[in-house]
């Protein structure tokens, strides 16, 4: 007995390829889609993040100027402080005031009223 063969089908399925080309074009085309949607996202996170980043920037130079401008305000109370009168000094004039006792000390005008009323004694 013969084994009955088995048509081999050597025919091209065009039909076949077109369902499969066109199931690959359909997977290219939502890839391509998705590539763009990511690109887009990236391109406005990189816009976002150059922003932030200049709004950083410019922050930081206000506070580098802010903090010059500090710097010199000290730097001048500190000369101005070193102009002041040092303790020792302060306690010299206690002493001498003290010794003065300017709270006695007549008035030029209660001297003349003295004068005035001395004479017509």
């Amino acid at each position: 007995m013969k084994p009955e063969l088995v048509p081999q089908q050597s025919e091209f399925d065009s039909g076949k390829l077109y369902v499969w080309v066109k199931g690959l074009e359909t997977k290219t085309n939502n890839l391509l889609r998705q590539v763009d949607v990511l690109k887009n996202d990236l391109m406005r996170k990189n816009a976002d993040l150059r922003q932030d980043i200049k709004s950083l920037n410019q922050d930081v130079l206000e506070l580098k100027q802010q903090r010059e401008k500090d710097q010199e305000t000290m730097d001048l109370i500190i000369r101005e402080l070193k102009r002041t009168a040092g303790k020792e000094e302060i306690t010299v004039l206690k002493k001498y005031l003290e010794y003065w006792n300017p709270i006695n000390f007549v008035t030029q005008r209660d001297l003349e009223r003295t004068l005035e009323i001395k004479p017509k004694r």
